[in-house]
C-alpha cells in the first residue's frame, strides 16, 4: 500500500512515533484470514494471466493486476509462490494479461480451479491464439496486454511480477468488464447520468459536502 502524502488528508497525520510504533505494533496482529474477509468487499476486475508457448501454456485467474507506468508502460501482477505460472513466468520471461467481459464467468471458473488445464488445451480454451510474446491470448473479452519480464519481487506468499508492455490487443468495447465481489460475479449497472451530476463527495477536512455539480459550476466562473 502507498504510504500518505505529506501533503494528503488531515485525517492521516503521521503522530507522534510512539503513536507510529502502536499502530505497526497492532496491525502486526491482523491475519491473512481478516484481510481476505476485507477485500471480499472490495470489487475488482477479473483477468487471466498467461504464459507460453502454446504447446506449453499455463494460465491463471487473477484480480491483483496493476497498471504501474504510462512512461515506460508497465505492468504489475501478483502470483501465488506455488502456482505453475509462476515458475513458467520466471523460465519464459514473458506474460500476458487478458481482461476478462462480464460474459466469461465460466473463463474466470475454469482457470481459477486447481484442476485447470496446460498445455494446447489451456490455449484452445483461451481461443486468441499466441500473441507476439507467444503467450496464449484470449478471445471476446475486453482486450490483452503482452509483457516481458523486467524484475521479480517477493510479496510475502506471492510474488509480484512487473513487466515491460510491449503489445496492446484491444478487444469488444461494447461488452462491460466481469467483476468480482464478495465471492460471486455481480452485473455492473450503468447510470446513464454524467459524472458530474451523479451526486456529491465529502470533503472531510473541511466538514462539508461539495456537489459536483455545483463545484463544477463555480470553477468554471473564475
Amino acid at each position: 500500500m502507498k504510504p500518505s502524502p505529506a501533503g494528503g488528508p488531515r485525517g492521516f497525520a503521521a503522530g507522534a512515533p510512539s503513536e507510529r510504533r502502536a499502530g505497526r505494533e497492532a496491525s502486526s496482529l491482523a491475519t491473512g484470514e481478516e484481510l481476505r474477509s476485507l477485500m471480499r468487499h472490495f470489487p475488482s476486475g477479473v483477468t487471466v494471466v498467461t504464459c507460453g508457448p502454446p504447446q506449453e501454456a499455463e494460465g491463471m485467474t487473477a484480480s491483483a493486476v496493476f497498471s504501474v507506468s504510462l512512461d515506460p508502460p508497465l505492468m504489475l501482477v501478483s502470483v501465488q509462490r506455488e502456482a505453475r505460472l509462476n515458475a513458467k513466468v520466471r523460465a519464459q520471461g514473458h506474460y500476458a494479461v487478458n481482461f476478462l467481459a462480464e460474459d466469461q464467468e465460466g473463463l474466470s471458473r475454469l482457470f481459477s480451479s486447481p484442476e485447470r488445464s496446460s498445455g494446447p488445451e489451456a490455449a484452445h480454451t483461451l481461443g486468441g491464439g499466441p500473441g507476439e510474446t507467444g503467450a496464449p491470448l484470449a478471445s471476446g473479452g475486453l482486450g490483452s496486454v503482452e509483457c516481458t519480464l523486467e524484475a521479480v519481487y517477493p510479496g510475502g506468499d506471492h510474488d509480484l511480477f512487473l513487466g515491460r508492455v510491449v503489445a496492446v490487443h484491444p478487444g469488444d468495447e461494447r461488452k462491460s468488464p466481469l467483476v468480482y465481489h464478495e465471492g460471486t460475479y455481480p452485473r455492473l449497472v450503468h447510470d446513464p447520468r454524467p459524472a458530474e451530476s451523479a451526486g456529491a463527495f465529502v470533503d472531510s477536512a473541511r466538514g462539508f459536502d461539495v456537489r459536483t455539480r455545483d463545484f463544477t459550476r463555480r470553477r468554471r466562473k473564475r
